[in-house]
């Protein structure tokens, strides 16, 4: 029998999701821009789902509009938020453990003349309100963070760190990434001028997205053609995609407290197993209850995810986007070298199963002894 520990990397689509897809697909499949009864029927479903969503959001739905995902979302928000107010400065505050969608956005946007601050995690992997705060200046004009590390799980300080944003610089705008946040942990608005998140992160389709944007703001689009998402992103929308996305809004929503007990329950049975076996929690303390970061500090990540995936185990190194690359999280936590090339990320959703994470913690030990 096989185990799927990596949903910070995806998830299953959900019986509910994938049945809203398919009669998207099949019978409410018109173009939502054409002016006939087909295209009427599916923009009614495209809308829809947009309430569904803007309700998980707890923001009115004109807020709210779909991507082809979270790394649009992303690139939408910081390149439109950096150009929208560079008359009012050109500096940028982030952190050094973002998702490479943020990191390597910034770099672009470095290029091209603004000044970028990441301010380094602690030791633990949690990131520093002070330091934040320190780092913000009246020409800040954007500040963009995570909800939750998507390697380690770490939950950084978003909401005081907006609050405290505003302060310095009311004008400025501040971005969330929320794609490990949303649906898992509390993600309030306030304060929060723009927001990106994921539908397959929690149950939906690939290709699908949705932004937040603050009421009265107005960003330069990334994506040009047909004004479609009243012109914040143009081309035809992916309404079987979207309609999954909402459908599994729907699912998550009433089920967040169980779920987070039941995930929170998985955590604490991995931590106590893992330690037991001699491994580090790269994990810190205040995390979330979906991503364990865990190091046996002998061998490396990809022998062990080979081990383990033959025995029907599948985790990974760290970020999916990767792909074998030493963890710019882990590094910027200054880890061991050792803990760093043998770390393994297990991450659950609501439907894993408590005997994945024993029989896990086996496997586990099996393959350390490999070493």
């Amino acid at each position: 029998m096989a185990f799927y520990l990596d949903n910070a990397a995806t998830t299953a689509v959900l019986p509910q999701a994938a049945q809203a897809a398919l009669a998207a697909m099949t019978e409410n499949y018109g173009n939502p821009s054409s002016l006939h009864a087909g295209g009427r029927q599916a923009r009614a479903l495209l809308e829809e789902a947009r309430t569904q969503v803007a309700r998980a959001l707890a923001c009115p739905s004109q807020c709210v509009f779909f991507t082809s995902g979270g790394t649009e979302s992303i690139n939408t928000a910081i390149g439109g938020a950096a150009f929208k107010n560079k008359h009012r400065g050109r500096h940028i505050v982030s952190t050094a453990i973002e998702h490479d969608a943020v990191l390597n956005k910034l770099t672009d946007l470095k290029n091209q003349g603004f000044e970028v601050t990441l301010v380094p995690p602690e030791r633990d992997g949690s990131v520093s309100l002070d330091r934040l705060t320190a780092a913000m200046r009246p020409d800040t004009v954007l500040v963009t963070m995570q909800g939750v590390n998507n390697e380690t799980g770490a939950i950084l300080p978003f909401a005081e760190a907006a609050a405290a944003y505003k302060q310095i610089n009311p004008e400025g705008l501040f971005h969330l990434d929320g794609v490990q946040t949303f649906l898992k942990q509390p993600m309030l608005l306030k304060n929060i001028d723009l927001a990106s998140v994921s539908a397959h992160k929690i149950g939906g389709m690939k290709g699908c997205g949705a932004l937040y944007v603050h009421p009265g703001l107005h960003l330069r689009p990334l994506v040009f053609g047909g004004n479609q998402e009243n012109g914040m992103r143009s081309g035809t929308e992916g309404v079987p995609q979207i309609a999954a996305f909402a459908a599994a809004c729907a699912v998550r929503s009433a089920g967040m407290a169980q779920a987070s007990a039941h995930m929170a329950s998985l955590k604490a049975r991995l931590i106590e197993g893992a330690r037991a076996l001699g491994a580090v929690i790269n994990t810190p303390a205040q995390s979330a209850d979906h991503i364990v970061n865990l190091s046996m500090c002998r061998g490396r990540s990809e022998v062990y995810i080979r081990i383990l995936s033959d025995r029907g185990f599948y985790v990974s190194g760290g970020s999916a986007c990767a792909r074998g690359k030493r963890s710019h999280v882990l590094e910027a936590m200054r880890l061991d070298g050792r803990n760093i090339d043998a770390a393994l990320r297990v991450s659950f959703c609501p439907e894993t199963p408590a005997e994945a994470v024993d029989s896990f913690c086996e496997a586990l030990r099996d393959a350390a002894r490999m070493f």
